[in-house]
């Protein structure tokens, strides 16, 4: 009876994966924390924040440890988008809701 495991070890050739999702996970939230102080959403519905959710989302596909180099830029990519998200997305909701509000007024012909 042979008893030999064939589970799948670590690919040969890559390197622990901690510091960079660790980087962008810090990275996102404190985007997140600096975009959303900076804005006017303080005061708006908690529904409005729903989208950081998708930024941290992106920070946490970066913990996936990659096989290849493909697959590593392809993370450090995703890594920031999420930053870039979450930095931007107050600014991106405020003119939204802006435009919003101007349409509905030029709408209403007051």
């Amino acid at each position: 009876m042979n008893t030999t495991s064939t589970a799948p070890g670590p690919v040969a050739g890559t390197q622990p994966w901690v510091l960079v999702p660790a980087l962008f996970t810090a990275l996102t939230l404190a985007a997140g924390g600096f975009g959303y102080a900076s804005s006017l959403l303080p005061g708006a519905p908690l529904w409005l924040l729903l989208p950081y959710l998708l930024a941290l989302g992106l920070a946490a596909a970066t913990w996936r440890r990659p096989h290849t180099p493909e697959q590593r830029a392809t993370r450090i990519a995703t890594g920031a988008a999420g930053c870039a998200l979450a930095l931007f997305y107050a600014r991106i909701a405020e003119a939204l809701l802006f435009c919003a509000g101007i349409v509905a007024w030029l709408i209403q012909g007051d």
